[in-house]
């Protein structure tokens, strides 16, 4: 059976850019791998584009952040993008900068792609 799987653009607190590779497992959306990516490749390909609603867990053998390590995400109330998370109280988009207090964990979320 063929699996279904894609790729959202997500950036790290140190500005750099990189895909995490997304599984559909049982109606759910599972973070499996995370590579770096650079800008131009990442339009190529169309990640800058991709729209996702779902909820989304982690793998356990998912390898985090392929700069900082973080093994979590969160997503902007703002912009819908998707950046590192460290588990503080606070959290800043690495995308357009909008800062405001982490809520909840996995759950449903509506991920937006880069849109550079």
């Amino acid at each position: 059976m063929k699996k279904e799987a894609s790729v959202i653009l997500a950036k790290c607190a140190n500005d750099k850019l990189y895909g995490i590779r997304i599984e559909k497992r049982d109606n759910d959306w599972v973070r499996t791998w995370a590579f770096k990516i650079k800008e131009e490749m990442a339009e190529k390909e169309g990640f800058d584009k991709a729209n996702f609603t779902g909820s989304f867990y982690t793998d356990e053998e998912y390898p985090g952040c392929p700069y900082c390590g973080a093994k979590k995400c969160f997503v902007c109330g703002s912009c819908g993008k998707v950046s590192c998370y460290d588990g503080s109280d606070k959290v800043v988009c690495n995308w357009c900068g909008a800062s405001g207090t982490a809520a909840g964990g996995d759950e449903k979320m509506d991920v937006s792609g880069g849109g550079f």
